[in-house]
This record gives C-alpha cells, sequence and structure tokens, in this order.
C-alpha cells in the first residue's frame, strides 16, 4: 500500500507535465474501448512499469524491496505481491495531480509514514549543498530531508550526488522518488548494509568502487536508522573521505 500511494502520488505529477498522457480522461476512455477485459490493477501495474523504464526506483518494487530478478531493462523484479485488486482501483481511481514536485515528495513521505511539510528542511543542509558535493544519508528522515533540499536547490541531481545507505524500502523508494520528481532518469545510488564475510572497511571499498565515487563532503544521519545502518554509513562515509557529520534531531 505505502509503494502504491507514494508511487502513484509522483506518476499524477509527471503525467500531467507529459504530451501523452496515461491518467487523464481521454486515456481512461481508451482504456475502456480497447483494455475494459483486464482488470483496473493490471491497468495501474503497467502504468508504473511503463514510467518505470525511466525512473525504476519511484516506480518499480525491485529496487524499492531489493527483490530477485530485476534489471534495467525490467525492474519490477518478482515476487512482489500487490494489495487487493479493490484496493489498487481505489487508489488508481484518483486523479488530482500535486500542484508541485514538493507536495508530490510531501505525499509520498506520508504514505510512508515519514513526518515532515512540503517545505520542512534542515536548516543546515541547503547551505552545505551545491552541484559538486555527494552525501551520504542513513536513515528514512535523513533521506526525506535531503530529497526537500536537492527538490529545492538549483542544479541538483539526487541520482548522482546522493548515496542512500539502508535496506528499509521507504528510504529506497523516497530517493527513487526525488530522482523521477527532477526527471533524472535511472536509478539512484542505493547501498544494502549487507556485507559477506568481511570487514566494514574491505566492504565500503568495495561499495566505493561499485558506486564510482571518489570523495563524499557530507554524512547526514537520523535516529530512524537502525544501527547496522548506521555502522555501514560510517563505513562507507570514511572510505569517501567525508569530514562532517550532520545529525537530525529525534523524532
Amino acid at each position: 500500500m505505502c509503494f502504491y500511494r507514494a508511487a502513484l502520488a509522483a506518476a499524477r505529477l509527471i503525467d500531467g507535465e507529459n504530451d501523452h498522457r496515461v491518467l487523464d480522461a481521454d486515456a481512461d476512455a481508451a482504456w475502456r474501448a480497447y483494455g475494459s477485459d483486464l482488470p483496473t490493477a493490471v491497468r495501474c501495474d503497467l502504468v508504473l512499469r511503463n514510467f518505470a523504464m525511466l525512473y525504476p526506483a519511484a516506480f518499480a518494487p525491485g529496487p524499492v524491496f531489493r527483490l530477485p530478478g530485476w534489471y534495467d531493462d525490467d525492474p519490477w523484479g518478482t515476487g512482489f505481491e500487490r494489495p487487493p485488486a479493490k484496493v489498487i482501483e481505489g487508489l488508481f481511481a484518483a486523479r488530482t495531480a500535486p500542484p508541485s514536485a514538493a507536495e508530490a515528495l510531501a505525499q509520498a513521505l506520508a504514505a510512508w509514514g515519514i513526518g515532515g511539510g512540503a517545505d520542512a528542511v534542515d536548516p543546515r543542509l541547503p547551505e552545505r549543498l551545491s552541484p559538486s558535493t555527494n552525501v551520504v544519508v542513513v536513515g528514512p528522515r535523513a533521506v526525506a530531508e535531503v530529497a526537500r533540499a536537492f527538490l529545492r536547490g538549483e542544479r541538483l541531481s539526487v541520482r548522482t550526488q546522493v548515496v542512500a545507505v539502508g535496506d528499509g524500502p521507504e528510504s529506497r523508494h523516497i530517493l527513487g522518488i526525488a530522482c523521477a520528481l527532477q526527471l533524472d532518469k535511472g536509478a539512484p545510488l542505493l547501498v544494502s548494509p549487507r556485507r559477506p564475510d568481511e570487514t566494514a572497511t574491505a566492504w565500503a571499498e568495495r561499495e566505493k568502487q561499485r558506486l564510482g565515487i571518489a570523495r563524499a563532503r557530507l554524512l547526514l544521519r537520523s535516529p530512524d536508522a537502525d544501527t547496522s545502518e548506521v555502522e555501514a554509513a560510517q563505513a562507507l562515509a570514511a572510505a569517501l573521505g567525508v569530514e562532517e557529520t550532520l545529525d537530525l534531531a529525534g523524532a
């Protein structure tokens, strides 16, 4: 439910700015004429799959839930069980698009139960961001703060500048949605804290090579991150030469 609510909030905004609409009255009429033999839940998934080809971590459950069998050209993944069809039908029937990217992000955050309004940004963060600043974030609230700040900034790219450490679907999805709201195609920089039998330092160096990032400036942590995520984020930040850490206040 969280995934569908958040994804559809972003999809409504993006669709409203497209020349070829898939969520307006004309699209509904075309579906009734040519595809009404298929359930509405199937149409919803088709719409999300279409958007997922451009923004995989915003509209496909594969990267969000770390499902097996997802690829850049087919990011849906295997083993995802959607809510009951009637529930999806009700969510998909809503057509009111958010008035702005900030509001679409706020709706996505609310869907995942992450607080804060559309304009809430930690005042310490914007002044530390520039187009050359890479940021390591850990914890859903930290990801939310970074997403808000990047949407409000100029010439900033969530997809290339932000590294989110964690396995929680809310963090991974919010970062993906922020990429989509910036119309920045491709998957964001997502790091799982899980590691095989190797030291944290060795793991961090391996992840650094995989990400293709030489340095980062800032580590942002929030208290809703678990211990293993924080330890992994700190190790990765050290490997990337991070010299400054910001801790968000408690919820």
